[in-house]
């Protein structure tokens, strides 16, 4: 339950928390399979090395051994070869030993006092030659003998087991043997006449000189090296441990795996040479992971560093963007309360100043907007009620003009009913509240201006309207077009000339998206200096509208209502005419 309400607490509502969250357990989680990755990738390469020195050692020991083995069947060799020699010793063999020394004699006796070689002469040169050589015995199956001669000793008469053969001979001279850690190597002697089996010979090697075979990397080596007969009997142990018993482990180093359990769990090298000695080398797997101990230690302080260091710059830069927005939802919040002056500060480029810029710019543009539409509708409000003003109680006047109609109707005045007709008209038009009329009622309200002014001056002046039929219902708002008219009758008109022309049109215009409505006259017309003033005067935006429903009124209401929809053109030339185009939307 705790758990559940640290969470809703201080991650459920909070982004950057997730974030911070997220990305520690992403980093931890990463750099401990990293780390773990790198640790056994070490400690691998360090096995696989201590193994590979081990497996040389092992290689070298194993070529001693052959090399040995060699040497023991090249000096069986030589003694076949030498006929005196092996005659010597197949007498020995084949007699006792007060027969032999009479046979001695008696050869002694008839080389005229030259002595032949004998076979202790011959043996003792492999003793001298070969230090790892501590003894050669010859075994007699005939008299069940055995003869030992040692570097150091004459040679030696023992009596073999009552058991014949090889194992009798080999068990006797284990009795008598001073040096105790040695290994034998046996090979037949026959008759090289009748090759009928003469007995043995056994040459006894020094087993701790088979060191020197792995002593090149004994400095770096670990663990232990044995060498094993097929019997299970230690040949060589560079531990000592074994050399009283036989080795506890042999049916271990049989096995195909590559470690087991010995004094340790450790890991093993097994070969075997071509005349069945069985070499292998134990490493306890403590030795190895003793050494990369302060790997591991480093490893691991190395990755708790890398670890703080990513989680405390990711921090850092989280707090950063934190801050900023929180920034940002402070400056909403006081915009959401209406504060339009709110702006935040922009920092580096990135997509919260993306944001926060674009926050700024919308401030701006909303106060702006805001400001544009509180005095659009002061401009409105202020030009309807001019307009408003202007109607002067437009009902009270056109029940008046009615009346004085009819009077002037039953004097038989029948211009003056005609035009106070037309002004009752006029009158009726202008009470309507609609803002937005038809382009033809605002036309027809034209026309009847113009043909008020037309019966007042005698046919001064003529008109022509002209109107797509596409125009008739398009929206136009009110009294846009009667007071460009007025501005001709009132200033622009020559009374003192009969051709006095004023001409409107609507035509369709970019494709069917704008209508332009145009007013031409052949009055007066304006100087250069006139035409700017208005121009200038119609450009400028004001806060305070004109207090006459005219040009300047008409442009700030359809400025107000068509916005960038609506374009207002005058030109103008003294004695010559004036021409207003009006270009409006269509939709």
């Amino acid at each position: 339950m705790n758990l559940i309400n640290f969470y809703r607490t201080h991650f459920q509502k909070k982004l950057f928390n997730k974030l911070l969250l997220i990305y520690s357990i992403i980093t931890v989680v990463s750099l401990a399979v990293l780390s773990i990755f790198v640790y056994k990738y070490f400690t691998d390469t360090l096995v696989q090395k201590e193994l590979d020195l081990n497996k040389q050692a092992l290689d070298s020991v194993s070529t001693y051994l052959d090399n040995k083995y060699s040497s023991a069947q090249q000096i069986v060799k030589q003694l076949y070869q030498d006929n005196t020699v092996m005659e010597d010793v197949k007498y020995f063999l084949e007699n006792d030993f007060d027969q032999y020394l009479r046979y001695r004699l008696n050869r002694y006796a008839s080389s005229s006092g030259f002595t032949t070689q004998s076979f202790v002469k011959y043996f003792r040169n492999p003793l001298e030659d070969d230090t790892d050589i501590r003894s050669i015995a010859l075994y007699s199956q005939k008299q069940n003998f055995v003869y030992m001669l040692q570097s150091n000793d004459m040679l030696k008469i023992y009596p073999s087991d009552m058991a014949k053969g090889a194992a009798g001979a080999l068990s006797t001279i284990q009795k008598h043997r001073k040096i105790k850690k040695v290994y034998s190597i046996m090979k037949e002697l026959n008759d090289p006449r009748t090759l009928l089996p003469l007995g043995e010979l056994i040459i006894d090697y020094d087993s701790d000189n088979i060191a020197k075979a792995f002593r090149n990397y004994q400095k770096e080596l670990k663990g232990y090296i044995v060498v094993l007969t097929p019997d299970n009997n230690v040949v060589y142990d560079s531990s000592n441990q074994y050399y009283d018993h036989s080795y506890p482990y042999m049916a271990k180093l049989t096995m195909s795996s590559s470690s087991a359990k010995f004094e340790e769990d450790s890991f093993i090298n097994v070969m075997s040479n071509r005349y069945g000695f069985l070499i292998a080398g134990i490493i306890p797997k403590s030795q190895i992971y003793n050494n990369v101990k302060g790997l591991r230690n480093t490893i691991l302080l190395i990755t708790v560093l890398c670890i703080a260091a990513a989680i405390g710059f990711t921090y850092m830069t989280i707090i950063n963007y934190s801050r900023r927005t929180k920034e940002i939802v402070r400056a909403m919040k006081k915009l959401q309360d209406g504060d339009l002056s709110v702006r935040i500060a922009v920092e580096k480029e990135d997509e919260l100043f993306e944001i926060s810029n674009r926050f700024n710019h919308m401030c701006e543009d909303l106060s702006t907007h805001i400001d544009q539409v509180y005095k659009s509708e002061i401009k409105q409000k202020q030009a309807e009620l001019v307009a408003f003003q202007a109607q002067i109680k437009p009902h009270f006047l056109y029940n008046t003009l009615e009346a004085i109609r009819m009077r002037a109707i039953s004097k038989e005045a029948h211009d003056v009913g005609e035009m106070i007709y037309l002004l009752a008209t006029l009158f009726k038009y202008s009470v309507k509240s609609d803002t937005m009329v038809s382009v033809s009622d605002e036309l027809e309200y034209s026309r009847l201006y113009l043909d008020l002014f037309r019966i007042r001056y005698k046919n001064k002046f003529a008109y022509s309207i002209e109107i797509d039929d596409e125009l008739l219902n398009c929206r136009i708002m009110k009294l846009s077009i009667q007071p460009f008219i007025e501005n001709y009758i009132v200033h622009g008109i020559r009374l003192h000339r009969e051709d006095n022309e004023i001409a409107i049109a609507a035509k369709l215009d970019n494709n069917g998206k704008t209508f332009k409505i145009t007013l031409r006259d052949n009055g007066k017309g304006m100087d250069p200096d006139t035409l700017t003033q208005i121009r200038e005067r119609l450009c400028e935006p004001s806060l305070h509208p004109s207090q006459s429903i005219g040009i300047t009124n008409v442009n700030e209401r359809l400025k107000i209502i068509f916005g960038n929809g609506y374009e207002l053109l005058i030109d103008s030339k003294q004695n010559e005419g004036t021409t207003i185009e009006m270009i409006l939307s269509a939709t």
